[in-house]
């Protein structure tokens, strides 16, 4: 009888247990939210020694990083009296690069074939999810136009004219 009366209470019990986990838990006790996992803050796999020895090729002079608060921040330039180049890119490490900003100004008659080179550059970037065919063609189509997208994970904008053109890099969920 107490052996039976022991499997009643057993049955019981994981019945119950059945129970509430069809049930979605205990009563008055809402299901946990989906996690949406954050966007990246930097875009995977880009560093900043591959950024610099890129501009270095392209004739700009790097400078050592300078601490702003919890970022390092990176400055590349060349300048001549038709155009001023400059490259500068943020991040909190050297291996986790958040932002990348060019610009380019021209006196004179502007020429697109100055812009196209660093802004081509810097779009065909290889870091995680890139797709540098797709950005470079977005770069050098809207040159003259404009305008912002996303390829991959990082989010590109062209803005100005042909005189002072700025092309800006970032990683989706950075702060910048």
């Amino acid at each position: 009888m107490m052996r039976a009366r022991s499997c009643a209470v057993l049955l019981c019990f994981v019945a119950g247990l059945a129970a509430v986990a069809a049930c979605g838990g205990p009563a008055g006790q809402p299901e946990p939210a989906s996690q949406v996992p954050p966007a990246p803050d930097h875009l995977k796999n880009l560093h900043a020694s591959d950024l610099t020895k890129g501009f270095a090729e392209k004739g700009l002079t790097c400078k050592a990083p300078q601490k702003e608060r919890d970022t390092q921040h990176w400055v590349c330039e060349s300048t001549t009296p038709i155009v001023q180049r400059l490259a500068e890119f943020y991040g909190k490490a050297p291996g986790r690069i958040e932002y990348i900003r060019v610009v380019v100004t021209q006196s004179g008659s502007p020429k697109l074939e100055m812009l196209g080179p660093l802004v081509g550059y810097v779009a065909s970037l290889r870091y995680e999810g890139a797709d540098p065919e797709a950005a470079r063609a977005w770069a050098e189509k809207n040159l003259a136009a404009g305008g912002m997208t996303a390829i991959g994970p990082a989010k590109l904008k062209l803005s100005g004219d042909l005189s002072r053109l700025v092309f800006e890099m970032k990683a989706p969920g950075s702060e910048w």
